[in-house]
């Protein structure tokens, strides 16, 4: 072998290894911005367990206000404190979602039930807050997230099982 035929060769072999070398690392930036997300998630969804979370959650969930004026009317000071606990860990859970720091998918294995469950029971207080106090944007991204699962649970089951022909099924 020459030394014009190894030149040759390592002239083409040094644009490939440079190539090959950027895609390994998108590759890892990727799988790194990946595992930041779930980061971020399971941070944030760590606090969902917790005793003190779960008696609020509970306590909203529980709620049969279906007016604003039903929980003017009713509510207790740790009613208010429950509704606040709650969205805000639903705003957050919103906001990376919106944010695109957290995707559905995540959320949905994480929290599809307990956000179906909580934003019907605060919506009607958040929608007499929002319009009392001139805020149309208060718990917005709570809101957000709910309707994306809510799509998101419509779209899937529109998928996994056939409409209904009407015929005894």
């Amino acid at each position: 072998m020459t030394l014009d035929t190894i030149q040759h060769i390592l002239s083409i072999a040094a644009p490939l290894a440079i190539i090959t070398g950027v895609i390994i690392a998108l590759v890892q930036l990727r799988s790194q911005y990946r595992l930041r997300q779930m980061d971020i998630v399971m941070k944030l969804y760590s606090s969902f367990g917790e005793e003190a979370f779960i008696r609020h959650f509970q306590r909203v969930t529980s709620w049969e206000y279906t007016t604003y004026a039903a929980y003017r009317k009713k509510n207790s000071r740790e009613d208010y404190v429950s509704l606040l606990v709650v969205s805000v860990f639903f705003e957050n859970m919103g906001l990376l979602l919106k944010r695109r720091l957290a995707p559905l998918e995540l959320l949905d294995d994480l929290l599809s039930g307990p956000i179906l469950e909580a934003w019907p029971k605060a919506r009607p207080i958040w929608v007499g807050l929002r319009e009392e106090h001139n805020h149309p944007a208060w718990a917005e991204w709570f809101e957000f997230f709910h309707d994306a699962m809510a799509q998101r649970m419509d779209q899937l089951n529109g998928i996994r099982s056939p409409k209904k022909s009407g015929h005894g099924s």
